[in-house]
């Protein structure tokens, strides 16, 4: 029995719920301290004999809880099943989930450095046996210290994109670039929203992923100098989580001309791709981001993109298959607070703005970036793509899995009519 093991059962045993909460405070760097020793002693880091684990909120609706789905629906898709670990409820305390030892194998930890102790506690970290990778994304050039101290609880950290890995410089682990995924099939046949016949431009964001380094304002002022007064021409601005931010949302629709409308609602994602789907162009004024899905699934869509020439983006996107603004480096301003203390993009608002006239009125050119943006997406974010970037272990590992999956499928008795 380990040390964290016998502590948990007296935890529960000794101490009420009320007194828990209590102690939690005091007791709680020790646990801090107890798990990150353990996370980096010696774990059987070269064992891939057991099943494939992907770790992760799988009912969360942000971007790295999206992100541990689509990993595991990239195994699957490639043929090789996956254990999916939920850790939903993990807390940085003594409850944790289970005593329950698991056989080596490699774990794929879909948290961000902050959460990953609390991930590590939940399970116990002795019973994390195997190869570890955590998948992080973070938008602005350097990441915090202390996620560059606390890779080395992993055996690889794993970025969204080269621009992520570079904010990891000076990390103990070594860092990968791993990207999100796309499967196109969810794309393919996609009914677009109903729409009238003006030229519809579309942005999204959600408030609680800063204004700030959305930057609608910036897409309004484009917007606004290539169509001044138009009403043949229609700018949407989907956003959600406004009703938590009052202020800025009302600073936000204060700004909109007629033309312009902030729909601040919770939708259903199948409407999402919808509107994305039936629209003339997205439109990204970033300042910062760590791998931008929008982008990358309004390409997938067919939609033509233009997006800020900065960050996480620049992966997959590129002036050969979507609109690229330019951008000056400026230093970070965010209302939020969300961030702070370094550099981010400004984009060039007659640069975008010229884009968007292109795009309207330019023959030929929106159709050459919706086939160009879906070609790219195949190239570079297919499963068969995002295979070819994890380590040499991790895809024997799979591809062992999915040889193991197909003989298993084989050996069954087939059913009868």
């Amino acid at each position: 029995m380990s040390l964290l093991t016998a502590t948990r059962r007296a935890w529960r045993a000794a101490l009420p719920p009320q007194l828990r909460t209590i102690a939690q405070p005091v007791l709680g760097p020790a646990l801090k301290a107890y798990v990150r020793r353990q996370a980096e002693a010696p774990h059987d880091a070269g064992d891939f004999s057991g099943p494939i684990r992907v770790v992760g909120d799988f009912g969360g609706s942000y971007g790295i809880a999206h992100s541990a789905i689509l990993c595991a629906r990239a195994f699957e898709a490639l043929g090789a099943p996956v254990e999916k670990v939920d850790i939903s409820g993990a807390r940085l305390d003594w409850i944790g989930a289970t005593d329950a030892a698991r056989s080596p194998g490699a774990w794929i930890f879909h948290c961000n450095a902050p959460e990953l102790l609390a991930a590590l506690a939940y399970l116990g970290p002795k019973n994390v046996r195997g190869p570890r990778y955590g998948y992080w994304a973070f938008e602005l050039p350097r990441a915090p210290k202390s996620w560059l101290r606390d890779a080395a609880m992993m055996d690889e950290v794993w970025v969204p994109s080269s621009f992520t890995g570079a904010s990891l410089d000076g990390a103990r682990a070594p860092v990968r670039t791993v990207p999100v995924p796309l499967f196109m099939e969810d794309y393919r046949d996609v009914e677009a929203a109903p729409r009238d016949a003006r030229f519809l431009a579309v942005t999204l964001f959600d408030f609680k992923s800063s204004m700030a380094r959305k930057n609608p304002q910036g897409i309004i002022a484009a917007f606004s100098r290539a169509f001044p007064g138009d009403d043949t021409a229609r700018l949407v601005i989907k956003t959600q989580n406004g009703k938590l931010f009052p202020e800025l949302l009302a600073k936000l629709r204060a700004m909109a001309p007629p033309n312009v409308e902030v729909i601040d609602e919770v939708w259903p994602y199948a409407q999402v791709k919808a509107l994305i789907a039936a629209a003339d162009a997205v439109v990204s004024l970033h300042r910062a981001e760590g791998f931008g899905l929008i982008m990358a699934e309004a390409m997938a869509l067919g939609t033509p993109m233009i997006g800020t020439g900065w960050s996480g983006n620049l992966d997959f996107m590129d002036e050969t298959c979507a609109m690229v603004v330019p951008a000056r480096l400026v230093p970070v301003e965010d209302p939020q607070g969300i961030y702070r203390g370094q550099m981010w993009a400004e984009p060039d608002i007659d640069a975008a703005a010229e884009a968007l006239r292109r795009i309207r009125t330019e023959p030929g050119l929106a159709q050459r970036l919706s086939e160009a943006g879906r070609k790219r997406v195949i190239e570079r974010l297919s499963p068969q793509a995002w295979l070819a970037t994890l380590p040499d272990g991790v895809q024997r590992a799979a591809l062992k899995a999915a040889a193991a999956a197909r003989r298993a499928d084989l050996s069954r008795p087939a059913s009868r009519a």
